[in-house]
């Protein structure tokens, strides 16, 4: 059984797709966040992929409460799964979801320090459809336990 990933044909086209679904996944989390009381900015960061080489990928930040979330893109192919989205609780960078785009739709499975019945890492979690809800959620759980982030100094 080979673990190697398929070649990818056509680079540029391949980091254009996966642009454009980072876009619709960010339009969609901004429109359900906004909603339920959370700040948001864009942003960007550099990713390396041996595929696609360098590019710039957006970031989504949100906050609430002087609690920050982050949504980070990680690649575009991974050793387990295509399309890897990683939300991290700020300024630690501590895992809180991850999602994956599988069978035309994308997916998060995420832990619960603060649940002893919930998964304690991400790995361990149910992937389950991304839905406004199951965003939310997370989110307010997130927030309702965490420490606000301290302001940064200008």
């Amino acid at each position: 059984m080979s673990t190697t990933k398929p070649r990818i044909e056509n680079p540029e086209t391949e980091k254009i797709e996966w642009l454009s679904r980072l876009n619709d996944l960010f339009l969609l989390v901004e429109g359900w966040v906004e909603e339920s009381g959370w700040r948001t900015r864009r942003t960007t960061k550099p990713v390396t992929e041996a595929a696609l080489g360098r590019y710039e990928v957006p970031l989504l930040l949100m906050e609430r409460g002087g609690v920050e979330i982050v949504l980070s893109p990680i690649a575009r192919t991974s050793a387990d799964s295509d399309r890897v989205v990683d939300l991290y609780l700020m300024p630690g960078y501590d895992d809180v979801a991850s999602l994956h785009f599988e069978g035309g739709r994308w997916r998060v499975r995420h832990a619960s320090p603060f649940d002893p019945a919930a998964p304690r890492t991400v790995a361990e979690g149910e992937r389950l459809p991304l839905e406004e809800a199951t965003t939310n959620r997370i989110l307010d759980a997130v927030a309702a336990h965490a420490q606000p982030s301290k302001p940064r100094s200008a």
